[in-house]
């Protein structure tokens, strides 16, 4: 389930193909690891990764969609103490 999500729905990390026996040969581990290293997977990866830090660190400054939830939940919970 986390392999999914990370390779098709993210599209963050490259997916290693098992045998018929559901195994992972060590041929293509090194050239997985090979392509995350310096093949044209890693400025992809790279990229799209940057791209979700700048998305996160936006939400969860004080004027990102995070913080304004935040602040209403906490001004609604102040409010209601006050009644």
């Amino acid at each position: 389930m986390n392999a999914a999500m990370l390779t098709e729905g993210l599209n963050v990390t490259l997916r290693s193909k098992s045998d018929e026996s559901g195994l992972v040969g060590r041929e293509e581990i090194a050239e997985v690891v090979k392509s995350l290293m310096k093949g044209e997977d890693r400025k992809k990866i790279c990229r799209r990764m940057e791209g979700l830090k700048d998305a996160a660190a936006k939400i969860l400054s004080g004027e990102g969609s995070y913080g304004k939830s935040l602040s209403k939940l906490a001004f609604r919970w102040k409010n209601q103490k006050n009644i």
